[in-house]
């Protein structure tokens, strides 16, 4: 643009000198006007050159702006897509089926546990009905581990690294451990109440024998 107004500049200026020499033939006012001409048409010239150049180079930033973006964009998707896959190390992690036994020792243990106060009749209804809804509660937490351990182990289904589905998998596992731990303290002492209560009436009907106490 600087270029042009210099070019534009020059071209008045010399205009502006022959219109000054108004004392020239007409042959002096012709050749003037020819070169006055020749200078218009050169400083178009230049302009439409500079103004292509600037076209293109616009043209290529724009091309190479997009090429980039594009690039980026690939190179994004592709990351977020490795990030659904599994990696054999994770899927092959022995934790995933411990937590899968864990949880069906679980239900063993509080469906063995039930049956059994069911059938001997040592707990109270209020207490019976109390040992069903933690078997209950425990089980519904159960499967919302197993669905996060089908998620973290299911190509598609979580945008995770190999390390995060690690990590999440050895806090399954621990949390696992725990409810596991809590089903064998809790069911046990279930068991507890139920057999010394059975051992007293036991101890009662002995000593009514001996009495004789109808």
């Amino acid at each position: 643009m600087k270029k042009l107004m210099i070019i534009l500049t020059g071209t008045l200026l010399n205009a502006a000198s022959i219109n000054a020499q108004g004392t020239g033939g007409f042959f002096d006012q012709q050749s003037s006007k020819g070169k006055l001409m020749l200078a218009q048409i050169a400083g178009y010239e230049t302009f439409l050159k500079e103004l292509k150049s600037g076209y293109n180079t616009t043209e290529k930033g724009l091309n190479t702006a997009s090429e980039l973006k594009n690039g980026t964009f690939n190179l994004h998707n592709a990351y977020y897509t490795s990030l659904q896959q599994v990696n054999p190390v994770v899927t092959g992690n022995p934790k995933g089926k411990a937590i899968t036994d864990m949880q069906q020792k679980i239900a063993s243990l509080f469906s063995e546990e039930l049956s059994w106060q069911e059938s001997n009749k040592l707990l109270h209804p209020n207490e019976l009905n109390y040992l069903q809804q933690v078997y209950t509660n425990l089980i519904s937490k159960c499967n919302l581990d197993r669905q996060e351990l089908s998620d973290v182990l299911t190509p598609g289904k979580l945008q995770m690294t190999d390390a995060q589905r690690l990590d999440r998998l050895d806090k399954l596992y621990s949390s696992t451990q725990d409810k596991y731990a809590f089903a064998c303290s809790f069911t046990a002492k279930c068991r507890k109440v139920a057999t010394q209560r059975q051992a007293e009436q036991q101890q009662k009907n002995t000593l009514k024998q001996l009495y004789g106490i109808q």
